[in-house]
């Protein structure tokens, strides 16, 4: 809330009278008959400035005898941070095989609060809890992939609406990593031929057959002998 309060009070005053820095106003009114003032001041998007300042041009406003006023007024200085949090998502292997991991960095462009790994989307594999060692500015975590899987196209997605920066601004938007590729399959027989190897009738029917051979060489051995 803007307020302008005057000596006594004055007409012919707009909006026009008024140079307003980084923001704008709402049309300002007077509800006791032009001595008080009063708009709602929003703040410009994306803007990052300490130092701001609205002027009132005291020549667009008359009293009650037709003085004009003259000169300007400045108000105090207000600083402004309408800027949301953005974010970059770097995953350091981006080809992985069975049995590696690969170390996700988030890097954000200013502090943030409240994040965790709800706000994060990944595919075909798990993240360990991302944290942060300078204050929230950078954060990492451990991705694991998925086992027996392959897939060439996979991406991890940021919700930057469950962020916030010192300001109070939320993050908005979504922001999706480069791809990664995961093989995680491990090698395996598919098909096992045995060459050679006999069934247990086979077998019995060997044993049989050698045995009967022993006893018909036994007999004839003995035969000749008598």
């Amino acid at each position: 809330m803007v307020t302008i309060t005057f000596n006594e009070a004055v007409s012919g005053f707009t909006n026009a009278d008024l140079s307003v820095a980084n923001g704008t106003l709402s049309a300002v009114t007077s509800t006791n008959g032009g001595l008080i003032w009063t708009a709602t001041f929003t703040p410009k998007a994306a803007i990052s400035d300490s130092t701001n300042l609205i002027t009132l041009n005291k020549a667009g406003v008359t009293d009650a005898a037709g003085n004009t006023g003259s000169g300007t007024t400045v108000s105090n200085n207000y600083a402004i941070d309408t800027v949301r949090p953005t974010a970059t998502l770097i995953m350091a292997d981006t080809a992985l095989k069975a049995g590696e991991t690969s170390r996700v960095t988030i890097t954000f462009n200013e502090a943030v609060s409240g994040f965790t790994n709800a706000d994060l989307s990944v595919a075909n594999g798990t993240l360990s809890a991302v944290t942060s060692t300078n204050g929230g500015l950078t954060w990492t975590a451990t991705f694991t992939p998925k086992a027996a899987t392959s897939d060439s196209t996979n991406l991890m997605t940021l919700n930057r609406a469950g962020v916030s920066d010192a300001a109070g601004n939320i993050g908005s938007g979504s922001l999706v990593s480069s791809n990664y590729a995961i093989d995680t399959v491990q090698p395996a027989l598919a098909r096992s031929t045995t060459v050679g190897a006999m069934t247990l009738s086979q077998q019995l029917d060997s044993l049989k057959a050698t045995q009967n051979k022993q006893l018909s060489d036994l007999a004839r051995a003995l035969g000749a002998m008598g």
